[in-house]
């Protein structure tokens, strides 16, 4: 079993905003923390992690490690997901880390493997194994996901205002290759980018519509078109997506599916893209 991510302080606004099938897995106790993934299930999609001051905290003397040691120090304050019965689509859910539980070969059931994917580019890239890790893994793994997570939202982002902004300002102008945009494979055709993540999708197939209303605790934000998201209406240029607005409110790396909703019926916006999965 692990710690019900509601049970917690009130002070720390972002536990309480988390989904209710949400696992924590920091801080728990070690016995609370899993070693295997229950039955059925193929990972755990992480929803927020946020490193505590001591992760990056400065070297005071002279031949410290100025890394710590995961073994022995909290590096992170929280960490928490959500289990997946299946590999979703990796094209709809571009941006996502998952963490998978493997158990060694001699079934040592104190220990763990522990294998972090993104899905990134239509497909689920492994990132990184840590081999034979106690219930302290999730201290081990932090800092690599938070990375791969602030990374993956800021790529997120530049595909957006490359939609919304970059790509209609150069496809209108004439030789717009010389001001040092991305070649086109058709001259004097501005590129495609990938979509930066499924919501466009979301309004295509009707589940979602543009100017719909979302919902992030107090915060408010518009969905707008192609897929960018806004926080205001009175900036068109100020677009943003729902991973990167996500972590900008919460002030550490998360994942904005699993805590944005639907204003109109407070549904979670990754149950409208697992909807859009299965159909």
């Amino acid at each position: 079993m692990t710690t019900d991510a509601h049970d917690t302080t009130p002070t720390d606004h972002l536990r309480r905003i988390l989904p209710p099938a949400t696992v924590l897995l920091a801080p728990a106790p070690p016995h609370t923390v899993p070693l295997r993934a229950p039955a059925g299930v193929w990972g755990l999609v992480v929803v927020a992690v946020r490193m505590t001051p001591a992760a990056g905290a400065p070297v005071r003397f002279a031949g410290d490690d100025p890394t710590p040691d995961p073994a022995h120090t909290d590096t992170t304050d929280l960490m928490a997901g959500v289990w997946l019965l299946a590999p979703p689509p990796a094209d709809l859910h571009t941006g996502d880390v998952v963490v998978r539980l493997h158990p060694l070969a001699d079934a040592d059931p104190d220990l763990v493997d522990v294998e972090v994917l993104a899905a990134t580019k239509g497909q689920w890239q492994p990132l990184r194994t840590w081999h034979g890790v106690d219930a302290r893994w999730p201290h081990h793994i932090a800092e690599s996901v938070a990375l791969h997570m602030t990374y993956l939202a800021e790529c997120a982002l530049s595909d957006a205002q490359w939609a919304i902004v970059a790509r209609p300002m150069a496809s209108a102008m004439p030789g717009w290759q010389e001001f040092g945009l991305e070649p086109a494979e058709t001259p004097g055709v501005a590129p495609d980018r990938p979509a930066h993540d499924a919501l466009a999708a979301l309004i295509t197939a009707g589940l979602i519509g543009e100017n719909e209303r979302l919902e992030l605790n107090h915060h408010k934000a518009i969905v707008g078109a192609g897929g960018g998201v806004y926080l205001k209406r009175t900036n068109p240029f100020d677009v943003g997506t729902l991973t990167y607005l996500a972590a900008e409110l919460c002030g550490c790396a998360v994942n904005g599916w699993h805590l944005w909703r639907r204003a109109d019926d407070h549904r979670l916006l990754a149950d409208l893209r697992t909807e859009l999965a299965t159909h």
